[in-house]
């Protein structure tokens, strides 16, 4: 399956119910992810975190927590 950003549906993997995050990934993502060890997993995932954190800003972390909440983030 070929990623196509421009006809792309979150709601095709499944939907999501209201609030929360979804993403997409492809096989080959998915592979290579796999292929890495345990630790590099939890620091792969440590390091996303930690980025995420540090480029917040403070408009940006009370939208992400009104998502998450699944309340209107304008």
């Amino acid at each position: 399956m070929d990623f196509d950003a421009n006809n792309f549906d979150p709601n095709q993997f499944g939907g999501q119910s209201k609030g929360g995050y979804s993403y997409w990934v492809s096989d080959e993502q998915l592979q290579a992810f796999g292929k890495l060890s345990l630790i590099d997993r939890l620091r792969w995932v440590e390091a996303a975190r930690l980025f995420t954190l540090a480029t917040q800003t403070p408009e940006t972390r009370e939208r992400m927590e009104r998502l998450r909440r699944g309340e209107n983030t304008v």
